[in-house]
């Protein structure tokens, strides 16, 4: 715990109530295994981790600060952090089409796909240019199949290549687009797209420059694109659920969205959702990115910073779509329904995270920021309390996206965590 009397701390009785709190949900088989914690921007607050690595199997241990989690679209966040990076270091503009143009010509030349009458499939010309800010802040037309009937039925035609498969490199992200660049929102593949043009303009691949400029500089070890055997044994199983008659069991997943296999290396590594890594270690990540709100931190400076707490889609108007399909996302946090109603007028995006931009009945702040994972992983930064936590379970039922059991558990967490805070 930070000795700075001016920081946010936890009373014992608030670190009772967490304790409790965990151990009620696990020992309930409310969800398979669960960890969480909060950190300040000088360091964490309070960890904790309770149940099985693999649920209902005791003799193969227990989850505890070094257990890999599979991170999926916590990812975005640090490649939005790289990029950042690279603005701060003048190689290049989030607002000039150029880059996308020059180092991503197979993405430049996609046309915006509709259906006619006959349901034939029509292709018009993009009037607009491509910028990173589109592809980083989900507005570049682009889509995943799951957020789109539309790219649903067009890649199931096409037989769009599967993220699963290690060789298929930037495949399963070249894909047609939906609407004009900025003129709505739409979760995407497009960080996927911002990870493989950092890797043209630096000559790294996304491992290596991870690991030189984010992870190595914050002492961080675990996080990585990469299954080795070291790690896989340490993994969290994934379960699915499965409903009973007697309520809900889990069984071990296996629909996970990437190869595990040890020593598998993905001739593209997924900006959008490839990293694996401890709860612990992307815990230090984000309390890096705290601390460099007023003054350079190991990996951000106070510009990037501020890019990430700015909502990057204009102002609401009649007129702007930029807003459209914000609502749609909630099913990956368990967002305050305060931001979501109205067409979720509470709710903004930056060019690296989902802001609310208004005080929560769960406790964090106007302005703080956050995502997730679909393997049932969460985080948000509240600047204005000047905390970050994160809280994760491994969860993966094919077909399904909501989790209701794991959203009910996070908004306890966060509620009962700023209860517990002085």
């Amino acid at each position: 715990m930070t000795n700075d009397s001016t920081a946010p701390h936890l009373s014992q009785k608030g670190i009772a109530a967490l304790d409790a709190l965990l151990a009620s949900t696990v020992d309930a088989h409310t969800l398979p295994a669960l960890t969480w914690g909060v950190t300040t921007a000088t360091g964490p607050l309070y960890f904790a981790t309770r149940g099985d690595r693999v649920w209902g199997d005791s003799a193969q241990g227990q989850i505890d600060e070094d257990t890999i989690l599979q991170l999926y679209s916590q990812t975005k966040l640090v490649v939005a952090v790289a990029a950042l990076q690279l603005v701060d270091r003048g190689v290049w503009s989030l607002d000039d089409p150029a880059v996308v143009e020059k180092h991503a010509p197979e993405l430049w030349a996609q046309e915006i796909l509709s259906y006619d009458d006959n349901d034939n499939e029509v292709y018009t010309p993009r009037k607009t240019p491509l910028t990173l800010r589109h592809l980083l802040n989900h507005t570049s037309g682009l889509a995943y199949p799951f957020s789109s009937p539309v790219l649903g039925k067009w890649a199931a035609a096409h037989k769009l290549a599967t993220q699963r498969d290690p060789e298929a490199g930037l495949a399963p992200f070249t894909v047609p687009l939906l609407f004009e660049p900025g003129t709505q929102w739409r979760y995407s593949v497009g960080i996927d797209w911002v990870g493989a043009i950092i890797e043209r303009v630096t000559g790294s691949t996304l491992e290596d420059y991870f690991q030189k400029n984010i992870w190595q500089p914050l002492g961080i070890k675990s996080i990585t694109f990469n299954a080795t055997a070291e790690n896989i044994a340490k993994l969290q199983v994934p379960q699915a659920r499965v409903e009973t008659d007697g309520g809900v069991t889990w069984v071990e997943s296996h629909g996970s969205l990437r190869d595990l296999t040890p020593g598998v290396v993905y001739k593209q590594a997924s900006g959008g959702g490839g990293l694996l890594g401890t709860a612990r270690d992307y815990l230090s990540f984000l309390a890096a990115i705290l601390r460099s709100r007023e003054e350079p931190s190991e990996i951000l400076t106070p510009a990037g910073y501020a890019e990430l707490f700015t909502n990057s889609l204009g102002e609401r108007r009649d007129d702007n779509d930029a807003y459209a399909g914000l609502a749609a996302y909630a099913f990956l946090q368990p967002l305050d329904k305060g931001l979501v109603a109205n067409n979720a007028a509470g709710l903004g995006f930056s060019v690296g995270l989902g802001l609310a931009l208004a005080d929560t009945a769960t406790g964090r702040k106007k302005g703080s920021g956050h995502w997730g994972g679909i393997a049932k992983t969460g985080f948000w930064l509240d600047p204005a309390t000047g905390i970050a936590a994160i809280i994760g379970t491994q969860i993966f039922t094919p077909g399904v996206l909501f989790e209701p059991a794991f959203n009910g558990v996070y908004a306890k967490f966060e509620r009962t965590l700023y209860d517990a805070l002085e």
